[in-house]
C-alpha cells in the first residue's frame, strides 16, 4: 500500500516532469510502439524509489537520468511487454450496455480506424517523420521547438510535416498509397 505523502510527492514530480520525459523518450526512441512502455517504466521506477526513500528530494534532472537509463535498458534487453485483454467475453456485454445511446458507434469506429491507419502509415515512414508528428500533435509542441529538440532546421520540420500531411490527404481521399 502506498501512503498519501508518497502519492502526493509522486503526483508533483510526475506533473512537473512528464512533458520533458515524453519529449526525451520520443526523441531517443527507435520504435514508436515503445514510447508508452518506456514512459511507464520511468514512472514505475520513480514510484519504487519514492516508496523506499521517504526523504527523496531530487528533481527533474534526476528523473531525466532515470529516463535515459530506461531507454538504454529497454533497447539493451529488447524488452517487449505482452498485451493481455483486461476483459473476458462475458464482461464485453456489460461494456456495450454502458455506452450512452447518443454515441454513434459507427462514426466512432470509423474515426478510430482512420486514426489507426494514419499512425500505422506514419510508423512506416522515416523515424524522424513519426517523431515530428508525435511531438506536434500529441505533445502540442510548436515547429520551432521540435526543430530544436530533434536538432534539425525549422524548415525541415515544416517540410516533413506538410509533405506527409499532403500524402495522407491524398491517401484518405483516393485510398491509394502507391501513387503518392
Amino acid at each position: 500500500m502506498i501512503d498519501q505523502e508518497t502519492l502526493n510527492k509522486f503526483d508533483k514530480l510526475y506533473n512537473g516532469s512528464y512533458s520533458n520525459v515524453l519529449k526525451y523518450v520520443i526523441c531517443n526512441c527507435s520504435n514508436a510502439e515503445d514510447i508508452k512502455d518506456i514512459v511507464q517504466s520511468v514512472y514505475l521506477e520513480l514510484l519504487k524509489i519514492l516508496q523506499k526513500d521517504k526523504s527523496f528530494n531530487k528533481g527533474n534532472a534526476y528523473i531525466l537520468g532515470i529516463t535515459k537509463n530506461k531507454v538504454s535498458e529497454y533497447y539493451r534487453f529488447n524488452y517487449k511487454a505482452k498485451i493481455v485483454s483486461l476483459f473476458s467475453k462475458k464482461d464485453d456485454f456489460l461494456l456495450l450496455d454502458s455506452i450512452p445511446d447518443n454515441v454513434d458507434l459507427e462514426e466512432e469506429f470509423i474515426k478510430k480506424e482512420d486514426l489507426k491507419f494514419i499512425w500505422n502509415y506514419l510508423k512506416r515512414k522515416k523515424v524522424i517523420i513519426f517523431k515530428i508528428f508525435y511531438l506536434y500533435y500529441y505533445t502540442d509542441m510548436n515547429i520551432k521547438d521540435i526543430g530544436i529538440e530533434l536538432n534539425i532546421s525549422e524548415s525541415n520540420v515544416k517540410h516533413y510535416l506538410y509533405r506527409t500531411l499532403k500524402e495522407l490527404k491524398f491517401i484518405m481521399k483516393n485510398g491509394d498509397e502507391k501513387n503518392v
